[in-house]
């Protein structure tokens, strides 16, 4: 009587083990899918205009073609007709104690706009530490027309303490430069 006791209680177990574990399979894939639909709605189609490995990370320079509301204003909630970003994560060959894929925070990111047609810089500024979907650096900007230009990101280290006999030291400042065509949204 009591190895069947114990026989059923080890069943129940069992079951409600199995149970549990497809439920909360179930629970992160629904969770899964639904991040990543408010993720595309709000975000839109990403415009790439380059990317780059350099230092132990990957930079994408990338816009949506349309401002994001952003809270607090003064962190790159400002008016514009562009949401300029720079994705950046570790690489496997970076030294500074992030893992690959990582999103890497505290850099200072200044940026510059320059329209290759008439030869002005046409917007400057700061891109700021982000959330939405993912973490990333961003600034509404304004770009007037249509046209070829040039963006420049200016990356400096990480305003960041680091064990100094586990992690390599960051880089000096790295400045990158794209060219890219801008198309107006009709």
């Amino acid at each position: 009587m009591r190895k069947l006791l114990l026989i059923l209680v080890s069943i129940v177990i069992l079951a409600l083990s199995v149970a549990c574990t497809d439920q909360k399979d179930k629970a992160s894939e629904q969770k899964g899918k639904s991040i990543k639909h408010e993720q595309h709605e709000e975000a839109g189609e990403d415009v790439t205009i380059g990317q780059v490995n350099k230092n132990g990370m990957e930079i994408n320079a990338v816009y949506m073609p349309h401002s994001v509301e952003v809270a607090p204003v003064e962190h790159g909630g400002k008016e514009g007709n562009i949401h300029l970003e720079a994705d950046i994560h570790a690489t496997g060959d970076n030294t500074f104690g992030f893992h690959e894929g990582e999103w890497i925070p505290y850099l200072s990111i200044k940026y510059k706009i320059h329209h290759l047609d008439s030869n002005k810089v046409i917007e400057e500024g700061q891109l700021y530490q982000m959330v939405a979907g993912d973490p990333h650096y961003a600034s509404n900007v304004y770009i007037p027309q249509s046209g070829n230009y040039e963006l420049t990101y200016e990356i400096s280290a990480p305003d960041l303490a680091r064990h100094v006999g586990d992690v390599k030291g960051f880089y000096e400042p790295m400045t990158f430069k794209w060219k890219f065509k801008y198309e107006e949204s009709k």
